[in-house]
């Protein structure tokens, strides 16, 4: 009796066993259908088409390219219909941006470096509003460096700038002027978006540039001074600084950093006593500045 359970446990043993390879088999192919899966939707259904057409019959080649540019030529079309632009056309649109390095010409570069060191403003920041400057410049038609003489002049470089009539930014942009040429709903705001604020500001100076005819009369124009007998020295300020950022341009910014130094010194000079100035009498540039009217 002992035997014959013995004999009869066997077969059971053994198909336990049996059982268990089993499982492992299945769990195993599952392991590999799962791998193969990742992998189809990895390389996409698309290549391995491709893979598999020209392995087995190179003449295919041909229709098979065909064949997958027509899906992504229709895969794009879907998407722009979408309204889901790439990543380079969205950057290109949306133009440079605090916190997006920024690649500038050497001429460029010169510049932003010269306009960190005489205002005292962080090199980042100057590179964005570099960059802001050209694009602006190229769109409304005017030289780029007038646009950051003007901002020179303007707020020193100071974004959050503000006057004692209102004016504010980079640019001294009227908002009760020109809320409506901002994109941004809030104006107050947006006129202290240094992007924004020399986009709006270099629009303005382009009008009024072509309004007065000449550069120096669009600055007259632009702080406000048009129906006055003199601009407070405004546009002198203005072109002086436009000479010393095309120095800075070439490769001069050491030169041009020194003749900052100097137009400072003698500003200051004629400040303090303006009798042994030999130049006129003028209004200063904000009393000028509050009779602004672009």
């Amino acid at each position: 009796m002992l035997e014959a359970s013995v004999i009869e446990a066997r077969p059971q043993s053994l198909g336990v066993q049996a059982r268990g390879d089993g499982g492992r088999r299945m769990q195993t192919w599952r392991q590999i259908a799962l791998g193969a899966r990742a992998a189809l939707e990895g390389i996409g259904l698309i290549s391995l088409l491709v893979l598999v057409c020209f392995a087995i019959a190179p003449e295919l080649r041909g229709p098979v390219e065909k064949i997958s540019a027509d899906v992504g030529t229709s895969l794009q079309d879907r998407r722009a219909e979408q309204g889901a632009p790439d990543e380079e056309t969205a950057d290109e649109e949306d133009g440079p941006q605090f916190g997006r390095p920024v690649d500038l010409a050497p001429a460029q570069a010169n510049v932003a470096v010269y306009l960190a060191r005489r205002y005292h403003v962080a090199d980042e920041a100057v590179r964005v509003m570099v960059a802001t400057a050209e694009a602006a410049g190229r769109q409304q038609q005017i030289d780029p460096l007038l646009i950051l003489a003007v901002v020179a002049v303007e707020s020193s470089m100071n974004p959050f700038a503000q006057s004692s009539v209102g004016a504010r930014g980079l640019m001294q942009v009227m908002p009760g002027l020109h809320g409506g040429k901002f994109v941004d709903g809030n104006v107050a705001m947006a006129t202290l978006d240094p992007v924004a604020n020399i986009q709006v500001g270099s629009q303005i100076l382009s009008d009024v540039i072509r309004r007065g005819g000449s550069v120096e009369r669009g600055l007259q124009l632009y702080v406000g001074a048009g129906n006055l007998a003199g601009d407070g020295g405004y546009a002198s300020r203005v072109l002086g600084e436009l000479g010393r950022l095309k120095l800075a341009a070439t490769g001069g910014v050491a030169a041009a950093l020194a003749a900052g130094l100097r137009s400072d010194a003698r500003t200051t000079s004629e400040s303090a006593d303006p009798l042994t100035s030999a130049a006129p009498a003028q209004p200063s540039a904000p009393l000028a500045r509050q009779q602004r009217t672009v």
